[in-house]
C-alpha cells in the first residue's frame, strides 16, 4: 500500500501542540456540569434547523439542533463547532433523528445535552456512559472513561476515518506499549487528499520511532500540550509506513494524564459516526 508522505515546513518542535483547548466545551463549560446520567431521555423527530451558537466574547461557537417532536420543539446541544463540523456525515434540516441525552434547564429553558444522535443506520456518539465528551481526548488517569441563524459548513474528517486506506493500516494484533522522550513534533499529510495531521518522533531504546497521532483539527484542540522533551508512554499499532517502522498511536500517557486517540478496535476518538 503506497501513501504520499508530506511534511510541512511548519514544525511544532519548539512550541508543541494542543492547548487551544476545547473552546470552552470541557468540564468548565456552563452546560457540562448540568449533564446528569440519571436524567437521560430519548426523543424522536425532524430537524428544524442546525445553528452555530456563539458563547462568550472570544467568538468560539457550538452546534445546536432544533428538533420538532410530536409534542414539542426541543433545543439540542451537540458540541463545539470544530468537532461537529469535522465529522464525515452531515445533519441537515428535515432529517429524521433519534436523540438520547440529558434533559436540562439552561437559561430558564428546557434543552437536551446529546449523548448520541441516530440517523438511519448511523450513530453519532458524542459522550461516553459517564457523560465525558468525545472531543476531550485528555483525561486524568483517575477519571472515569469518559445563536446565529447561518447554518454551518461541514468539513468532513479529512480522510482520517476508520474506513479509509490510511485508517485500515491500524492493526489491533500489532499493538504494543513503548516509553521514551519526544524529540520532535511536526505537521504531516500521510496520504494524498488528506488534511494535515500531527506526527511526533519518539526516542526509545536508542532508536527514533515516528508516531502518528491524528488529524490536526482534533489534536490541536485538546487542552493539554505535547512538546519536545516530554517523557511519555505510548500504546499503539506498529506499522510500516513509507518503507520504515512507525506506530499509529492509540493512547499517550504523560504524567497523570492520558490522551485517548483510539479504542481497542482502532476506531478513532475523532470519528463520532458509527454504524449500528
Amino acid at each position: 500500500m503506497c501513501f504520499e508522505f508530506l511534511f510541512f515546513g511548519d514544525s511544532y518542535a519548539q512550541r508543541g501542540i494542543g492547548r487551544r483547548g476545547g473552546w470552552g466545551w470541557g468540564a468548565g463549560f456552563p452546560c457540562c456540569p448540568l449533564y446528569n446520567t440519571e436524567k437521560l431521555e430519548t426523543i424522536k423527530g425532524a430537524v428544524v434547523s442546525v445553528d452555530e451558537i456563539i458563547r462568550g466574547n472570544e467568538g468560539f461557537y457550538g452546534i445546536h439542533l432544533t428538533v420538532q417532536t410530536d409534542e414539542e420543539t426541543v433545543t439540542v446541544h451537540l458540541g463545539p463547532g470544530w468537532y461537529i463540523e469535522n465529522q464525515d456525515m452531515k445533519i441537515e434540516a428535515k432529517e429524521k433523528v433519534e436523540i438520547t441525552g440529558s434533559k436540562i434547564f439552561y437559561k430558564g429553558k428546557a434543552a437536551i445535552i446529546a449523548y448520541e444522535v441516530r440517523k438511519g443506520d448511523d450513530i453519532l456518539v458524542l459522550r461516553d456512559a459517564n457523560g465525558f465528551p468525545a472531543w476531550r481526548g485528555w483525561r486524568r488517569l483517575s477519571d472515569n472513561q469518559p445563536p446565529r441563524k447561518q447554518g454551518m459548513q461541514w468539513k468532513g474528517g479529512g480522510g482520517w476515518g476508520p474506513k479509509t486506506n490510511y485508517g485500515r493500516m491500524y492493526n489491533p494484533e500489532t499493538v504494543e506499549t513503548i516509553s521514551g522522550e519526544i524529540t520532535n513534533v511536526d505537521k504531516i499529510t500521510p496520504g494524498k487528499g488528506m488534511s494535515y495531521g500531527i506526527h511526533v518522533v519518539l526516542k526509545t531504546d536508542g532508536i527514533s520511532l515516528p508516531l502518528h497521532l491524528g488529524p490536526g483539527w482534533y489534536i490541536e484542540n485538546q487542552d493539554m500540550i505535547i512538546e519536545q522533551n516530554d517523557k511519555v508512554e505510548v500504546t499503539g499499532s506498529r506499522i510500516t509506513f513509507d518503507g520504515k517502522p512507525a506506530m499509529i498511536a492509540a493512547k499517550i500517557k504523560k504524567g497523570d494524564e492520558v490522551l485517548m486517540l483510539r479504542d481497542e478496535n482502532g476506531i478513532p476518538a475523532w470519528s463520532g459516526w458509527r454504524r449500528r
